[in-house]
């Protein structure tokens, strides 16, 4: 089997000589006009069978890859276009052209989506997945093109040569994607239900229905061009604009989707919130300056527009891609990617096929005229609805405690040692901003959070730590040290791209984001602590007990202050575990509780647990309590009892049992564990445990940070849950004091 790279290699040459054979008849269409004298109309058909051929596919096998797999349905469409670009070698009138695009058409539409699928699929990131799949099809279509052209024109055998070398392409290539590993499927699926899936559909998963709606004016305007050149771009040139070499006019169609490409890997660079507008801006004024250019009969301009155009088409079409990548869950990325190009064809193929009628009836240049004045307005509606997009998501997007809605999806990573369940939400392209929670919660923990920056245009992702939710949770308590976490991010953040983020911690995720940052800053651009102050020489009760108030917890009493539950889970761990696991539901209501400024100076029930035989006392189970919902959501808090109930308080609870290991990792940081990097600390001012109001817990972190902001805040503990807003905005104040 081949690895990653050549897996994502292999995935994108697929996706795009697929999509070349799209454009390679249309170089030829003049000359098929000429030999066999067919009109205008005819051509059109011919054109358009090929559309609906492809849509059959989509409808019909569009998703058979997400129940058998990626690799069968993408060889047998690559066998099935060699043949298609056979019947094309050995056609001999508009019948034969006819049957070469049915099959062309169907090959193509079952290998689309598939083959997009499995472009994200191995890609190593989103993003980088995001642009390669959503340029594959400008790529592939400038090929054919180009391809296309000079054969005729230079080539012997010119209405053959083309279609011999693109067979023994896709030939080559069915082969090939056999040896691309699967992403793990549903091992349950039957035959019935890969029946099924083989009868006409096309369908959305409910999360992803709002963003793919929103995005169908700008997938029409970009398809409906495409549609526009590959079926009568050939005959303008040669009729408008009175070019009559084969080359030329296939340079001129592979410059439009050359240009596509170059839109879309060039919008990658432009800041989030303009990709868009650049996308249909350049797209209505590449279809402006043609339309002038078929006027003014004068070819050079209409090259001009062309390019411009074909840059809007990329970096439109790769907004759009993106976005249904975003939102589409990775079971179902076949389904979604197969609805999109129903979509696409059909804004792709009806048009174009109304202009055909058109055009023998008003001409040629007319209807180019019109349907260039079409493809504005469609533009335009594309931007009013990107416009009510926007304001939308900016007033989903506004803080509302409880609120579940939200555009989070869940995605796993996997590495030969370990496996990352995350959810992610934002723009894949924007800066990255990466949440880690603590004892005892999952990334949901950070919703808020996560919808208002990702509002704010961050790319955000929140993963489950170890032991936690759909993550890796290993039986022995050695497998829970700080050292492991962080390899278990390192290897995450590569899996992200690999350029420095933000990281912010709450509890013990802070104690991994700042021991990140001190043995690998090159991945951190700041540090945002939540609750628990940063100590360079770890979290560890050694570290700790010194550093308790003993005006508040007398050593002769509280000997380990108010981290005596931290020793209880080191003195006493199978109690500790069992008397958690008993009510999982009842443990987390009763442990996420508002705090009140009552606790201010008070001694911490966290001090008394070894005292009362355990955190319930001798009940050894939590009382029944009901959840508060203006901390967790009730939606969010049984998702996260359900990942309770999956692994047990043990695997969290082994992160207590590491202080020896984790004390010899901070050692082995550079610089004696000081952070660089701009470092914020959130404080609870009511937080019985971790505050540093008052005492000394704040002044390791003060003496190991070059550039510290603390900002206080009347929340307890759970501050992320408890002052939503106030969290928010500190974040965010502090990230534009910084410039980051």
């Amino acid at each position: 089997m081949f690895n990653r790279p050549v897996s994502f290699v292999v995935a994108g040459a697929a996706g795009a000589a697929t999509l070349a054979a799209a454009s390679a008849p249309s170089p030829l269409y003049p000359v098929y006009q000429r030999l066999w004298g067919f009109s205008a109309f005819t051509l059109t058909v011919i054109f358009a069978v090929y559309v609906f051929a492809l849509l059959a596919a989509l409808l019909t096998v569009g998703s058979l890859s997400d129940r058998v797999g990626r690799r069968p349905v993408a060889s047998g469409a690559l066998v099935l276009l060699a043949l298609g670009m056979l019947l094309f070698a050995i056609a001999g009138g508009s019948g034969g052209l006819m049957a070469a695009r049915i099959v062309q058409g169907f090959a193509v539409g079952a290998a689309t989506a598939t083959i997009t699928a499995m472009i994200m699929d191995s890609a190593p990131n989103p993003r980088v997945g995001s642009i390669v799949s959503s340029a594959v099809p400008s790529l592939g279509n400038a090929i054919g093109a180009v391809l296309a052209g000079a054969l005729v024109e230079f080539a012997p055998l010119p209405r053959q040569l083309v279609f011999w070398i693109l067979a023994v392409v896709y030939l080559v290539l069915a082969a090939l994607v056999w040896l691309v590993p699967e992403r793990a499927r549903p091992e349950s699926t039957s035959r019935e239900s890969i029946w099924r899936s083989l009868l006409p559909s096309a369908g959305l998963p409910p999360a992803t229905r709002p963003a793919f709606f929103a995005l169908v004016p700008s997938i029409s305007a970009t398809w409906a061009l495409a549609g526009l050149y590959l079926s009568l771009g050939s005959s303008v040139l040669s009729t408008v604009l009175d070019v009559h070499s084969h080359f030329v006019v296939g340079i001129v169609l592979g410059l439009f989707f050359a240009a596509g490409t170059s839109g879309t890997v060039g919008s990658a660079v432009l800041p989030p919130q303009l990709r868009e507008w650049f996308g249909y801006g350049t797209l209505t004024l590449g279809v402006l300056v043609t339309i002038a250019a078929m006027l003014m009969s004068a070819l050079p301009l209409y090259v001009v527009g062309s390019v411009i155009a074909g840059l809007g088409f990329g970096a439109a079409f790769r907004f759009a891609v993106n976005a249904l990548g975003e939102a589409a869950p990775v079971a179902q990325r076949g389904q979604v990617f197969a609805t999109m190009y129903i979509v696409s064809y059909v804004a792709f193929s009806v048009p174009a096929l109304a202009a055909g009628l058109a055009a023998e009836r008003f001409g040629l240049e007319p209807t180019a005229v019109a349907y260039g004045a079409l493809e504005v307005a469609l533009v335009l509606i594309a931007m009013a609805a990107g416009l009510v997009r926007a304001r939308r998501r900016v007033r989903e997007n506004e803080l509302r405690p409880g609120a579940a809605a939200s555009t989070l999806v869940s995605r796993t990573f996997s590495t030969p040692r370990q496996t990352t369940h995350y959810i992610e939400c934002g723009s894949t392209d924007g800066p990255l901003m990466i949440f880690l929670h603590g004892w005892p919660s999952i990334g949901l923990i950070w919703r808020a959070q996560m919808d208002a920056f990702a509002a704010d245009g961050w790319h955000c992702v929140a993963p489950d730590l170890r032991g936690y939710g759909g993550s890796s949770a290993p039986t022995a308590n050695d497998a829970y040290t700080i050292e492991e976490v962080v390899a278990d991010m390192a290897e995450f953040h590569d899996h992200l791209g690999g350029k420095p983020a933000i990281w912010v911690g709450h509890d013990w995720g802070s104690v991994v984001a700042g021991e990140l940052a001190a043995h690998e800053p090159k991945r951190s651009r700041g540090v945002v602590l939540t609750s628990l102050a940063y100590f360079p020489d770890a979290n560890a009760l050694p570290t700790l007990v010194p550093l308790v108030d003993r005006t508040i917890h007398p050593a002769d009493q509280y000997p380990d202050g108010q981290w005596d539950y931290y020793r209880y889970y080191t003195t006493h761990f199978e109690a500790a575990v069992a008397d958690l696991d008993a009510d999982k539901a009842a443990t987390l209501a009763s442990v996420f509780r508002p705090a009140s400024p009552a606790a201010i100076g008070k001694v911490s029930p966290t001090a008394l647990v070894t005292r009362n035989g355990g955190r319930f006392g001798a009940a050894h189970r939590a009382l029944p309590t009901q959840a508060d919902p203006t901390l967790w959501p009730p939606a969010d808090f049984d998702v996260l009892v359900q990942a309770f109930k999956a692994h047990g308080f043990r695997p969290p609870s082994a992160w207590y049992t590491n202080d020896d290991a984790n004390i010899a990792y901070a050692r082995k940081a550079p610089n004696g564990g000081r952070l660089s990097q701009p470092v914020l600390f959130v404080n609870g001012e009511w937080d019985a445990i971790c505050s540093i109001t008052g005492n000394r817990q704040g002044d390791p972190m003060r003496a190991a940070c070059a550039d510290l902001t603390v900002t206080s805040v009347p929340a307890g503990h759970w501050l992320p849950l408890e002052r939503k807003t106030e969290h928010i905005q500190a974040i965010r104040t502090w990230l534009k004091s910084k410039s980051l």
